[in-house]
Order: structure tokens, then sequence, then C-alpha cells
């Protein structure tokens, strides 16, 4: 019992505007900047509305909303309409309808992600150890420019790259 309420007491009172501050210095080290329109807490989330990601100075992605949620050993980013520049039209889909990416700390090395948009729905992994990111496409619409960057297989169509 004690450990339950000393976990609780630590996630309630956690710094989550101060964690995100960090995070955000943490990016601008890397040439990106997020220029947020309101910041809100609650008890285990912080949420963002009207985010703009400038990379390199360039503003190339609009985020209607973005909610960081913790437990410690889960937590989940939720992106809602993202709209990217349509100068990436020909490598990317320019708009996505929502997307989550979630981590279990009994995983460390893995991120879950999944979402939805114009050309349908996808989820994957992203391997933080191996640097590599597959996405597999549950659900396929229009593809457009997007197709050219997928490969078939027997399950359908899917994403992997490395960074």
């Amino acid at each position: 019992m004690i450990l339950f309420v000393v976990w609780f007491a630590f996630v309630l009172f956690m710094p989550k505007r101060n964690l995100y501050y960090k995070l955000e210095q943490e990016l601008a080290v890397q040439g990106i900047k997020v220029n947020e329109g309101k910041i809100s807490e609650g008890l285990f989330t912080l949420k963002i509305d009207e985010a703009v990601v400038y990379i390199k100075g360039i503003d190339l992605i609009h985020v209607k909303e973005v909610s960081f949620f913790s437990l410690i050993f889960y937590s989940s980013v939720d992106l809602k309409e993202v709209v990217l520049d349509e100068s990436l039209s020909s490598i990317a889909p320019t708009k996505l309808a929502d997307a989550t990416l979630s981590h279990v700390i009994w995983s460390p090395g893995h991120v879950s992600v999944s979402g939805q948009g114009d050309f349908g729905a996808f989820e994957g992994d992203i391997d933080l150890v191996e640097r590599k990111v597959h996405l597999d496409f549950t659900e396929t619409a229009e593809l457009g420019a997007l197709k050219r960057q997928l490969k078939e297989d027997e399950k359908g169509w899917y994403y992997e790259t490395s960074f």
C-alpha cells in the first residue's frame, strides 16, 4: 500500500510542465522548435493546443492537440489533426487525423505507434535500440505518393526505415 501511495504521489505531483520545457530545450539543440498556443495540466496529463513545429526555422508541422499521459510505467502521446506542409506532399501524406505513440517500462527499447488518416490506418513499432521503424498499414484507402515508400508482403502494405 505504501508503494502505491508513493507512486501515486510521485505521478500526481510530477512537474509535467517543467519536463515539457526540458524536452523543448533538448529538441532545440537538434534544430527543432515547438511553438504552442496553450498548455494545460491534468492529474496525469499535459495537453498542448495549436502546436506548430519548426525544423531548422521552417514551419513544417501543425498539430491541433497534443496530449501527454504518464503513469511512469506506461506513457503515451496522442496527436490530433496533424497537418504537414504541402512541400512534403511528394514524400508523405500531409494530413493525419490522429496518431498515438506509447511506451511501457518493461519494453524500454520499443515505442508502439498507431494512427489513421486519409490514406487509411496503420500500427507499428519504433525500435530505439536498432534504430528502426516498422509500420503495417491495416486499412488502406488513397495512398497516393505514400505508395512509393511502401513495400508489400503477404500481410499487406508496410513501411520500414532506419534512423
